[in-house]
């Protein structure tokens, strides 16, 4: 029987980055002092670099302003910091096949077309969710989206008629983006199949998105859901709607329905829509035995992103100290729980001068939205994960 104790994390994105700085910066070092086992860190992703994905609404319209060197970076980059730690992680490019609890292993389908069954002491379910489209989250190697973000900036540049269906902060975001970039030479029009955008944010700031939005040239449309989309002979895309009518655009930009990437999992770690069915508490995932947690979006313990992640990797951090350190013997750890805080927060930039958000339940105005996110959506802030910035303390 083998003396290494693989930790691994199933995704490479926020959250699994997150956990795995944090176990690099504050319990892989705690855990070479076990004179009983040595421990690695693996990580699988299907991507090799990291994508700093909130961007995307201005990078669909313009990679020149937001470069693709500055919005993707190689995941293992962040981990060369930790010298003392150089042999003991692992990146895997591949994608989750299947977990089995019992024998505690996970079948992963590896990027150059084999497979590979890799043996876990620990695992953190951090594989997040997926959208329809490459230009809002990665399918598979970053080269796909990067190539995909390409071809939109050449549609956008011509197109006269441009659809993008979805009411929440991506699909408003990419609207205002696209009006403020175009300045009016197309015809813009945003689909939702709710009654208000922005289903986070209270009706007089939706509403005031809306204004916003029609003031730089852009059509809302509510109550209509997208059935189907195709493209034609002549690269135009014919748009299904649930009204029984279409729609045909230049470009069509899908940024809705986003779903958790859990195909891989059994059904008894699988709960409401199919996220990870995850201890709200502790961030556990009890079903499956002993030192299996779940990070991030595909928790569904709250309404996902980066502001509630930030309040749930320490609780994650605090629980796999307490378990990995207590079962090695070499250190302790107090536990911490989890607490959901509903609170009205989300920023939402139309364009880069303005914006309609909210922070705990009070109202920002445009301005601030704009210097907090609008001005380059956050991108300064990227380190917080790929170098786990952000997990400095414990």
């Amino acid at each position: 029987m083998s003396n290494t104790r693989n930790i691994v994390i199933l995704g490479a994105s926020f959250s699994g980055l997150s956990a795995a700085h944090y176990l690099a910066k504050h319990v892989l070092p705690q855990l070479q002092r076990s004179k009983d086992f040595k421990y690695a860190l693996h990580l699988v992703d299907p991507s090799t670099h990291f994508w700093w994905n909130i961007a995307a609404p201005r990078e669909i319209v313009s990679v020149k302003e937001m470069k693709h060197e500055d919005c993707f970076v190689p995941h293992m980059d962040g981990f060369k910091q930790y010298t003392n730690l150089k042999d003991s992680i692992i990146f895997h490019q591949g994608s989750a096949a299947g977990l089995d609890t019992n024998l505690r292993t996970v079948s992963i389908n590896t990027h150059e077309g084999g497979s590979e069954t890799l043996e876990y002491y620990a695992l953190v379910i951090a594989t997040g969710v997926r959208s329809p489209s490459p230009l809002t989250t990665l399918h598979g190697p970053h080269t796909t989206t990067m190539k995909a973000l390409d071809e939109m900036n050449e549609k956008l540049a011509t197109a006269k008629e441009i659809v993008i269906a979805g009411g929440g902060p991506v699909g408003v975001e990419t609207a205002g983006e696209i009006a403020t970039h175009l300045k009016g030479k197309a015809t813009i029009t945003l689909i939702t199949g709710s009654s208000k955008l922005l289903p986070v944010l209270r009706e007089s700031l939706a509403a005031k998105a809306q204004k916003m939005l029609e003031k730089s040239g852009v059509t809302v449309m509510y109550n209509i859901k997208v059935q189907g989309s195709e493209e034609t002979s002549d690269g135009q895309t014919e748009i299904k709607l649930d009204n029984g009518k279409t729609m045909t655009a230049d470009a069509y930009i899908p940024a809705f329905g986003s779903q958790p990437n859990t195909d891989f999992l059994p059904d008894n770690l699988k709960g409401k829509g199919d996220y990870v069915e995850t201890n709200g508490q502790t961030l556990r995932v009890d079903a499956a035995g002993p030192r299996v947690y779940a990070a991030g979006d595909v928790t569904g313990v709250d309404k996902g992103g980066i502001m509630c992640l930030y309040n749930t990797i320490p609780v994650l951090g605090a629980n796999m100290s307490h378990d990995l350190l207590s079962d090695a013997g070499v250190g302790n750890a107090a536990e911490k729980t989890y607490t959901r805080k509903d609170a009205e927060t989300q920023l939402v930039p139309i364009g880069a001068k303005t914006g309609v958000g909210a922070f705990n339940g009070w109202s920002m105005p445009g301005f601030a939205v704009s210097m907090i996110k609008g001005k380059d959506y956050m991108l300064k802030n990227m380190g917080d994960f790929t170098e786990g910035k952000k997990w400095v303390k414990a």
